[in-house]
């Protein structure tokens, strides 16, 4: 045959292949019961190198779950995910994966343990970020609030905080007294955040995902070593400047560092 002719029929190949990979796309169905089976393959393997590879596998299906526009999108299945990398040994990826859990479900249970159980396996000179606490809870609720919300449930707690007042007033009874407490001091509270702007100033929480990362003092392979030891995978900090390739962090102690930016991955970010 002619020289064109056969580059022709090559290229149709090539574009035929390529077509029927895509006609063979897996269903979100099928790759949920491939990562599931992959899992469960891994958990019944003896050998070591087996399982990791396994589990790594069930990681990467559980990811495309989690980059596909499906219903099938939450914290279940983020928990699923954290626990393949957990056992593929890859903690950073886990620890972010279970964080984005608790992002989208909070009272999460499973999610919550697996990532105590992470925590634990870290360095016991790392510092770990605290549990809020109800006060914490409650501004961490705000902060999900735009400025106009904010602001227009500020104006309703005042108002029904200034109902009861009105009502002990005119009938004086202590009851109506005392229930407007909670409405007025959730408008103070609602008021100092927008006053504050405490939306804007919140760094941005991420983790730490390559191992053995250098911290340093400045944005510069140049610059000294920032810490005694290197920040382990798993390290949750908070992103306070971005400079090109670099990230300024701070650690749950309030200790300060750069880090190469490619070694991040922002909990929000998904």
């Amino acid at each position: 045959f002619p020289r064109k002719v056969v580059v022709f029929l090559v290229v149709v190949g090539f574009l035929l292949a390529g077509a029927s990979v895509l006609a063979h796309t897996d269903s979100p169905s099928e790759i949920l019961d491939h990562a599931i089976q992959e899992y469960r393959s891994a958990l019944d393997s003896n050998d070591r190198a087996e399982r990791l590879q396994r589990f790594r596998r069930a990681e990467m299906l559980f990811t495309r779950l989690t980059q596909a526009d499906s219903p099938g999108r939450n914290a279940e299945l983020y928990t699923n995910l954290g626990n393949a990398a957990l056992q593929a040994e890859r903690i950073g990826h886990a620890i972010v994966a279970y964080r984005r859990a608790l992002t989208l479900d909070p009272d999460h249970r499973r999610a919550r343990q697996n990532l105590e159980h992470a925590r634990r396996l870290l360095p016991s000179w790392l510092p770990r970020p605290e549990e809020r606490g109800l006060w914490g809870t409650f501004l961490g609720w705000s902060d999900e609030l735009s400025g106009t919300e904010r602001g227009t449930l500020a104006a309703v707690m005042y108002l029904v905080g200034i109902a009861f007042l009105a009502q002990s007033i005119r009938g004086r009874k202590t009851l109506f007294r005392n229930l407007a407490v909670l409405p007025l001091t959730a408008w103070l509270v609602l008021v100092g955040t927008l006053v504050f702007n405490r939306t804007d100033s919140h760094p941005t929480e991420a983790v730490i995902t390559v191992p053995e990362t250098i911290a340093r003092a400045a944005d510069s392979n140049r610059a000294p070593v920032r810490f005694r030891q290197p920040l382990p995978a798993g390290a949750e900090v908070r992103m306070l400047e971005s400079r090109e390739q670099w990230s300024h962090i701070q650690l749950a102690d309030g200790r300060d560092a750069w880090v190469q930016s490619s070694g991040l991955e922002s909990i929000n970010d998904f």
